[in-house]
Order: structure tokens, then C-alpha cells, then sequence
């Protein structure tokens, strides 16, 4: 594995290297599988060892189907399986399926019912079947893409009355909006976004020139620059492995992945950073395709301090990420395009600006995550999956991971495999090195990965990379299916019907807003009738007051009255709680705001600030019968003060109080 020459010195061999990986690969998949389940029986999460089997029986599969492409020579070759279906006519096709989806979502403001997704499917086999036909035109494929992604995105924020997501979002459209009103970035003492301000400009700025609220400036913008990441990654997949084929269909499963689709529709501050992310590898790696490489360094240089300016804990992730595709490119030995010059400089750039400029921001957010009490034991997370009950629905959405899992992991092994003169293998071992991140494992459940070091958002960092191996997998599938598979199994439509699979469940549990998915749908949005009765709080409480909710409504009231007229920019703001728990309502003392038909309909989270304790989060507290009759015996001892249909608004008979 290692010699060792007078010339060289200490040298990796990576042929035997190489040749090791991909004989343990297919092991190594069976034990982390087993590994995992005993993991999970250990712990009691139960609920998560039966999603599990949505990813391990998949991985088994994609095992035994390994072994059998190894015994086998399957070259690469362009699939033409629809050469009589004409590009014109797709396109035609694309044009009905857009048309009709946008009418639909006319039809029916503020959902999206089931026979949307029906048409957005249409929308992606049409796709699906350019690039498999006999005339591709990247361009065309690309531009439709685009389309579909731009559709998906609006089709949440610009339907529903105020949507929120992750609730990241609502702060953000505050600091956007101070930025806006005050014509300069915020003050440290609002908070530590004053030394990565960029986004805030951005937002700020988009709303001044097209004269819309600051609201409507982070939807309608963000959108198309989110979106254009699939034309960076085209063109970045197809420098490496020039395959047109295998690069749009990469382009078109990254679109289409739940994890894509969700940050999507909340382009915030880190999803800005994935988009600058990926601008910047393209610009890394065309520096080895490209003649003009002054112009490209000095790009790569300006995104490198854009990066630096416009999330605050990204880069050091990004980093990371960095490190290990070095470690691949070392490991695999086919060239170095990534230039260790430039990732020191990358290092140089952001430590510098973080100890001499930001150093409060490291004071204040990042020392205290390292204090010994919050790493001293491993503490399992709580809630979640623990708390709802499984049901079959909740299970069909796990499908997507199960399709792509099993696609990946095939793509993986033939690029290690195939890894001479082959730089995708580079690519290959990556994914391979940093599937930990993106698929559900252990670590998922512990607290100071998940919370503390926030490992979940590595998902959209690694996803164009998980999407290419998926892409390569399934062209390996495709080609080997068409040569060596039994003449009754058509492996066209095998395939497509996995696509179809994968494309409907992505779309429709990315988000999991549609209504045919019962109590389980997600309403990560206030509606018109819940915003009449925020606006009775602005109009009539005081300033200062003390205010007691759920946990999405208390990340709204961080929205604080701004007076316009106010040259100082005195910003004011309710004190925001949580509802700890409702048998002890009658104690606040303070307005008590409830979603009353959310609650109904599903439930409502409640639960202490998870700075408090590291062991509490917010639980999820069902619209149960026996949760209604609860919930309403606590409220009998308060006064309502307002009641529409979905809010509901008290204050305690003894009177208001501070807390």
C-alpha cells in the first residue's frame, strides 16, 4: 500500500490502494449497515431503525448488484433508447406540462394539490427523455431545468400568505429590512450578522430597485440565483467526465432531491454560501480547462472573500469538505486540479477577517458551543421520529433516499474500480468519504454533532456530488440492464419507473406542505387569517410586553415595530416565550397568542429555548382529544381578548405582569 524510493521518498501506492478500497467497498456497506441497526436497538430509537430499513435493504441490494458488475465488462456508451421521439415534440410537450402547472396553481392560491406534482413529473420525464434521445441540446435541457427548479420554488413562497421554512427566514427579512430603512448594514449590538452582512445588502438592495417589501425581495430574487447552480454544475460535470448524457442527468437529479428542493424555497444565508460554494468550484476547476486563467484566480479570489463576508460558520465546513476532495485527489492519483495555493489562501482569508475583525462574533457564538459541559457526554437527541407515531404515508417518503441510495452506491463502486485515468473517481471516493453526511446514520442522534456542530447542514454542501454519483450509477444500471438483463425484464422502463419514483417523492415530501398528506402535512406558513392576528398585536399591545406562543409564532414576533419616522432607528420588540407547558398557562402573565386551528388540524411545538437545556427541545403537542380537552381546561382561567377562526389571543384575569 505504501514504498518507500530514494527519489520519492515515503509514496502511496495507490494501485493496491485502490484495488483494496473496491474489493472492501461492498463489505464495508454490509457492516455499516448491521453496525448501524445495532446502533439504533442499543439507543431504543426503534422508529429510526425502521426508517433505516428504507436505506439498509437498498444498500444490501446495491451490494449484491456490485458484485455482479464486477464480474462483468460494462463500457460506457451514449443510451439512445428513444431515438424516434424528436426533440420538437418534448419541447412541445414541456410547454403544455409548464403551462398546465401554473394554471393549476392559479386555481388553487395557498396549496398545491396532488395533480400538481402529477404535472411537475411530466415536466422531468419530458427532461428525462431529450437527454436520452438522439438529438441532445444541452442548452434546451438546461434552460428547462431551470424552469422546473424556478416553478417548484414559487410554487411555495410566492402561493402561501407568509411563508417561513426552517423560521430562519423571518429573522432575516428583519435584519434585511433595517438594512433597507437605515441605508447601512446593522450594528454589532443587534447582532453578529453585522460582520457577514452581504446577504442583508442583497435583499436590501433588490428591495429598494424594485420598490417591493423586503418580504417579497428574498422570494422573488433569490429564486433564479439559487436555481443557476445547475448550469455551474453542468458544465463542472462535464469538464471532468465530458459526457453530456451523464452531466444533465446529474443536473436533473440534483434539482429534483429533497434536500435541493427544501433549501430551495429557503434561501437564507447558508444556502447562499452552498451557491457561492459552487461557483467557486467551477471557477477552481476551469482554471485546468480554460486559457484565461488570470481572470478565473482573480474570481475565485472575489468568491472567496464573498464566502467569507456572507455566512458566518460555513467556510470552516466548506473547508473541510476541501480537505477531503484533496485527500480523494491524493489518494486516487490522477492529477490535482484543486490548487493547494489557493485553499491556503482560502484559509488565510476567512481566519484573518474572524480573529482581527469578526472577533466578537468568535467571543460570543462560537467559544461558548466549545465550553467542557456541552462535550463532556454523548446526549441522544429527542422527539422527532420518537414522538409521531409511524405511518405507511411517512414511510413512502423515504423512498427517494432508498432510490438514490441504491443508484449511488453502484456509481461509487465502478468509479473506484475504474479509476485509471479516470479524474470522476476523484469525485466518486469523495461521495463515498462524505455519505455520512447526507444519508440518515447514528450520528444523526447525537446531540452535539446535530445541534452543537450543526453536521446536518453538510446535506446541501455534498449534495451536487451525491446527485453525480446517482447519475453515474444509474447510466451504469442503464447500460448493463441493456446488455446483460433477461430479454423479459425491459430495462428502459424499469429505469424510467424508478426516475418517476424518485422525481414524485422528492417533490412531494421535500417540502410535505399538500393537503393529501393528512395530519402529516407540514404548514411551515402563516396564513392571511393567523397574520390578521398578529397585526391585532402590533395594533393594540404595547411595546415590551411579554409574549407567550408556539415556537414558529415566537421567531415571527422576533420581528419588531420599526417606527419609520424614526431617524435613530430605536428599534423595540416584544419579549417572545415559548409555551413551556400548558398546564401552567394561568401563571404567565402576558398575552397568550394560539394557533388554535393549526393546533387542530395537527398540533403546535412547544417547549423551552434550546440555549436553556441541552437535553430539552421543543415537543410536538398533538391536537389529540385528550390535548383538546387539556388544552382547554387551562384555558378556562384566562380571558380571551380576540378569536378568529385560527387564533385565538388571552391574558390571565389577575392581570398583565412582567414574567
Amino acid at each position: 500500500m505504501f514504498g518507500l524510493s530514494k527519489e520519492a521518498g515515503f509514496k502511496l501506492d495507490n494501485a493496491r490502494l485502490m484495488r483494496l478500497i473496491s474489493i472492501l467497498f461492498p463489505l464495508a456497506i454490509i457492516f455499516a449497515v448491521i453496525f448501524t441497526f445495532l446502533w439504533m436497538f442499543a439507543a431504543g430509537k426503534l422508529a429510526y431503525a425502521l426508517r433505516g430499513l428504507f436505506t439498509g435493504i437498498p444498500a444490501i441490494l446495491s451490494c449484491l448488484f456490485i458484485l455482479f458488475i464486477y464480474k462483468k465488462d460494462v463500457s460506457l456508451h451514449d443510451i439512445d433508447f428513444y431515438p424516434s421521439l424528436s426533440t420538437k415534440y418534448l419541447t412541445y410537450l414541456f410547454g403544455i406540462f409548464y403551462i398546465s402547472s401554473l394554471v393549476v396553481l392559479l386555481l388553487s392560491q395557498g396549496s398545491r394539490p396532488p395533480y400538481y406534482f402529477i404535472f411537475i413529473l411530466g415536466l422531468y420525464l419530458s427532461v428525462f427523455l431529450q437527454i436520452f434521445s438522439k438529438e441532445i441540446n444541452p442548452s434546451l435541457i438546461l434552460a428547462e431545468t431551470f424552469l422546473i427548479a424556478i416553478n417548484l420554488i414559487y410554487s411555495v413562497t410566492l402561493n402561501y400568505d407568509f411563508y417561513f421554512g426552517t423560521t430562519d427566514i423571518l429573522p432575516h427579512i428583519f435584519l434585511s429590512e433595517v438594512t433597507a430603512m437605515s441605508g447601512r448594514t446593522i450594528p454589532t449590538s443587534l447582532s453578529d450578522y453585522a460582520y457577514f452582512p452581504l446577504y442583508h445588502v442583497l435583499i436590501a438592495e433588490a428591495s429598494q430597485l424594485l420598490n417591493i417589501s423586503t418580504k417579497y425581495s428574498l422570494f422573488l430574487v433569490t429564486a433564479p440565483i439559487y436555481a443557476v447552480t445547475i448550469i455551474f454544475l453542468y458544465y463542472l460535470f462535464n469538464y471532468i467526465t465530458n459526457n453530456r448524457q451523464i452531466s444533465l442527468l446529474s443536473c436533473v437529479l440534483f434539482s429534483v432531491s429533497s434536500v435541493v428542493l427544501y433549501y430551495g424555497v429557503n434561501v437564507i444565508t447558508r444556502t447562499m454560501a452552498f451557491i457561492m460554494f459552487i461557483v467557486l468550484l467551477y471557477l477552481v476547476y476551469s482554471v485546468n480547462f480554460k486559457k484565461d486563467k488570470l481572470s478565473l484566480k482573480t474570481l475565485s479570489v472575489i468568491v472567496a472573500v464573498f464566502l467569507t463576508l456572507v455566512h458566518n460558520v460555513s467556510l470552516p465546513q466548506l473547508v473541510l469538505l476541501l480537505i477531503l476532495l484533496l485527500a480523494s485527489e491524493y489518494i486516487i492519483g490522477n492529477g490535482s486540479y484543486i490548487s493547494k495555493p489557493f485553499f491556503i489562501l482560502l484559509n488565510v482569508i476567512f481566519t484573518s477577517y474572524w480573529f482581527f475583525i469578526a472577533y466578537i462574533f468568535v467571543q460570543r457564538s462560537l467559544a461558548p458551543r466549545l465550553q467542557s459541559q456541552f462535550l463532556d457526554s454523548i446526549v441522544l437527541t429527542a422527539g422527532g421520529a420518537e414522538v409521531l407515531q409511524e405511518s405507511l404515508i411517512n414511510l413512502v417518503g423515504l423512498l427517494d433516499k432508498s432510490i438514490f441510495l441504491f443508484f449511488a452506491l453502484i456509481g461509487i463502486s465502478f468509479l473506484l474500480k475504474n479509476y485509471r485515468n479516470n479524474y470522476a473517481s476523484v469525485l466518486g471516493l469523495f461521495a463515498l468519504l462524505t455519505l455520512i453526511f447526507y444519508v440518515p446514520n447514528p450520528l444523526n442522534t447525537i446531540w452535539q454533532f446535530k445541534v452543537l456542530f450543526r453536521l446536518d447542514r453538510f446535506m446541501l454542501f455534498v449534495s451536487p456530488f451525491m446527485a453525480f454519483v446517482m447519475g453515474y450509477g444509474l447510466y451504469i444500471f442503464w447500460n448493463y440492464m441493456s446488455k446483460y438483463a433477461p430479454r423479459k425484464v425491459n430495462s428502459a422502463a424499469l429505469v424510467v419507473l424508478l426516475f418517476s419514483t424518485f422525481v414524485l417523492v422528492s417533490s412531494v415530501f421535500s417540502i410535505g406542505d399538500s393537503d393529501f398528506l393528512g395530519q402529516g402535512a407540514r404548514h411551515e406558513y402563516f396564513t392571511s387569517e393567523e397574520l390578521s392576528g398578529f397585526e391585532h398585536i402590533f395594533k393594540y399591545v404595547p411595546i415590551d410586553s411579554s409574549i407567550y406562543t408556539d415556537y414558529y409564532s415566537s421567531r415571527f414576533f422576533y420581528l419588531p415595530l420599526i417606527p419609520a419616522t424614526s431617524a435613530e432607528m430605536n428599534i423595540s420588540s416584544y419579549d417572545n416565550y415559548r409555551i413551556g407547558d400548558v398546564n401552567k398557562l394561568s401563571q404567565y402573565r402576558g398575552y397568550i397568542v394560539l394557533r388554535t386551528k393549526e393546533f387542530l388540524r395537527s398540533g403546535l411545538y412547544f417547549g423551552s429555548e434550546e440555549s436553556t437545556l441541552r437535553d430539552t427541545a421543543n415537543y410536538f403537542y398533538q391536537g389529540l382529544p385528550e390535548n383538546q380537552l387539556e388544552l382547554q381546561s387551562n384555558l378556562a382561567g384566562l380571558s380571551k381578548i380576540y378569536s378568529s377562526s385560527s387564533t385565538d389571543i388571552f391574558i390571565p384575569h389577575k392581570g398583565l405582569g412582567n414574567p
